[in-house]
């Protein structure tokens, strides 16, 4: 309906529309790429952690930066499970939520 009352409508609204869907195309297929680049990375940290062990023998062949931070993100996860083994406190519904830290 717009398209018939506003006939300056049909000069710009098509080609926004087709230069939208591609824009969309495009980001969709980069992040995709992305994605399976960082499923690739991790799943090659995982066995690389999984057959060698550090030593002279079988050193580690990921880099120093991620093995750095993936053993901090381990520690606050460590901390974050510790905390939450405190046992649930009994209310009138049988549980309580906890406070998010």
């Amino acid at each position: 309906m717009a398209f018939n009352y506003h006939r300056e409508l049909q000069a710009w609204v098509v080609p926004l529309l087709l230069v939208g869907f591609f824009a969309y195309l495009m980001s969709h297929s980069f992040l995709s790429v992305f994605e399976v680049t960082a499923d690739a990375m991790f799943l090659c940290f995982a066995i690389d952690m999984e057959t060698n062990d550090g030593t002279a023998e079988k050193p580690y062949f990921v880099d120093q930066e991620l093995l750095t931070f993936v053993s901090q993100s381990n520690k606050l996860t460590e901390g974050r499970n510790h905390r939450n083994t405190r046992p649930f406190q009994d209310n009138e519904d049988g549980t309580e939520l906890q406070p998010m830290v």
